[in-house]
Order: C-alpha cells, then structure tokens, then sequence
C-alpha cells in the first residue's frame, strides 16, 4: 500500500463514527480544548507592538545603534511588531509617543533621559501602552525608568588598562559630564588604582557626535603620555579609535576601550582596542517585553548591572593569549566576581 493510502486510512479510522473507535472524535476534540486551555491560546495573542525613539543616531555604533539592534532581536526572538524613530528632539517626542499610544502599542520606550520629561506628559493616557526610558535614575508615576550601571564593567576595564599602560598615565574621553557618564570615570579611576594606586587618569568632554573633536582631544592625550584611552562618545568614537590608529602606526603603543556597545571590532583601531564596557540592552528590552506578557510590568527606577548581567565587559577575544595575558583576563574576571558580590565597592562620587 502506498503512503498516501495509509495516511487517508488512518485519518479515516480518527475521524469516521462508523468504525468501532467512533468515541474517538470526541476525546480528540477535548484534547484539544485542554491545550488551548493550557496555554494554546497563546499562539493565536497578537504580537507585542513596541516602539523606540532615539534623539541620535541608529548608525552611531553605540548607545543608539544598540538600542535598534536590541528591538531587532525582539522582533526575532519574541515575534515583536516593532517601530524605531531616530533624530527625535524632546520637544517632538509628545506627539511621537502620542501617535505610538493610539496605535495601540503596548510598550513605548525613550532611549534617552532627556524622554523623560514627554514620557510623563504622556504616560497614562491608555492603560494598554507602557512606558520606559532609558538611562534615567528617579522614579516617575507609571514609567520604567532603566537605570544603566556601567561603572562596574568600567572598573573592570580600569584593572586592565592599569596592567597594560606602561607610562602609568589612562585617559577618559566622555560625550558630556552626565552622571551615567561620570560614573564611567570613577568606575574606571578605581579599577585601575586598585592595581596602580600611583596611576593618573586624565579626563575631557567634548561631544556625541563630533569625530574631530574627540579625534583631537584623544591625540592631545597621547602627546602627553597616556598610552590607554577610554572613550564613551559614541557617533564621535571612530574620532578616537583613528587617533589611536595613527599613533600605532607612527610607533606609539597606545589601546582604546569601547563602550555601551561591543565595538572591539570597530574598523579603525580593532587591534588596539582592548574591551568593551557593554549595555546588553537586547536583556533589558526583552525583560520588559515578557513584563507586559505576565502582567508584571512595574513602574519606577530599574537598576540594571553587572548583577543581572546587562551591563558587562567584553574582552577581545581575538587578543585574548596575546595581548591580553591569562593574568590580565584573569584579574578582569576576578574584579567582576567581588563586584558582584559586593567585597568591592565603587564610591558614588
């Protein structure tokens, strides 16, 4: 007998009343019922409907690129329906998330804490949509507000560029002096005095997305001395990742840290960059999203770290035995358990 008359055959026996297994039918149907029951139902839910706004660039390659990437691989792993703005100011952002609210998304998120303020002139228009906003740290009525901890992973970064500067003397190049980024330094100024009580970290501002001027600050700090530069200005990074490049090829041993994305392969200066202090935002989109799934959404100041794993070190792997000895990665690794842990401790100011 052929295969297809075997299966007509058994469909047959499932289904047809004539057949001695007539009571099948019906104990099929309340097996399916008793699926759909458990949990079935959720196949046919409609997928969540997200939206980011960013007031920067999704081609930064950092804090607002990451952001993108993070929604993409919601649209992925969870089936999201997803939207993403770019280049919006705070003063467009109300009527932004005002036209997200009334296409019924479910989770609005403003990737900045300068949406702070429209997220709360428009929260609690519906019940149905969410808000949150990224690198805020104070509460707000019926708004996640994500706070990113970063001094952690930069303290991490601090205990390797400690090790590896051989002049005793880090530069911290950073967009603006905002607490989150602020944090960046003093993370970074004590991971690498616990290894070098004696070392001097130099720090500037200069902007978010002005290469040449980050360029020029960072070649400023090479001709002093400092042959280990981080930098947190993301679109103005490929500024500094070109200054450490040049230096390189003119005979100056100098490294460079990425941060709030994994930029160690960054095209300019992928062999001098040493890590990354990284903001796994894919996590903490995802535990938002999953949030609104169980109805476990809470509003109110998120910290997210190195203890849940969102904000961590990624060393390059490719210079991992080389560059990066096994007592160096080791140390870094090591920094991270006690701060995990708590025996170290980084001064808030």
């Amino acid at each position: 007998m052929r295969p297809t008359s075997c299966l007509r055959n058994s469909m047959a026996n499932l289904f047809m009343p004539r057949y001695s297994r007539g009571r099948r039918p019906a104990a099929l149907l309340a097996l399916l019922l008793a699926t759909l029951f458990a949990g079935g139902f959720a196949a046919f839910a409609a997928p969540l409907k997200i939206a980011l706004i960013s007031s920067g660039s999704f081609t930064d390659g950092g804090w607002n690129q990451a952001g993108k990437q993070a929604m993409l691989k919601l649209k992925k792993d969870l089936h999201a329906h997803i939207s993403t703005v770019d280049h919006v100011s705070p003063v467009r952002a109300v009527d932004v998330m005002r036209d997200y609210v009334s296409q019924g998304y479910n989770l609005v998120i403003g990737h900045g804490y300068e949406f702070l303020v429209p997220a709360r002139e428009t929260a609690g228009m519906s019940k149905h949509t969410h808000f949150a906003v990224c690198g805020a740290d104070v509460a707000a009525p019926g708004i996640a507000t994500l706070d990113f901890e970063l001094s952690g992973a930069s303290y991490q970064l601090g205990v390797l560029a400690a090790l590896k500067s051989k002049t005793g003397k880090l530069g911290f190049i950073g967009g603006e002096a905002i607490p989150s980024v602020t944090a960046c330094y003093r993370g970074f100024v004590a991971g690498a005095r616990s290894i070098n009580p004696h070392v001097k970290v130099a720090q500037a501002y200069t902007s978010w997305d002005q290469p040449a001027l980050s360029k020029s600050q960072a070649e400023a700090f090479i001709q002093q001395g400092i042959d280990v530069i981080y930098q947190n200005v993301d679109a103005a990074s490929p500024g500094v990742f070109e200054a450490v490049a040049a230096a390189n090829r003119a005979g100056h041993q100098v490294w460079v840290f990425g941060c709030n994305s994994d930029q160690n392969h960054n095209p300019a200066a992928s062999r001098y960059t040493l890590a990354s202090a990284v903001i796994r935002l894919d996590r903490a989109f995802e535990a938002l999203a999953k949030s609104i799934q169980h109805h476990t959404f809470a509003a109110g100041v998120h910290r997210e770290g190195l203890a849940n794993n969102v904000c961590v070190v990624m060393v390059h792997r490719k210079l991992i035995g080389t560059v990066i000895t096994p007592a160096m990665l080791k140390a870094v690794q090591q920094a991270g358990t006690q701060l995990r842990t708590g025996k170290i401790t980084i001064s808030p100011k």
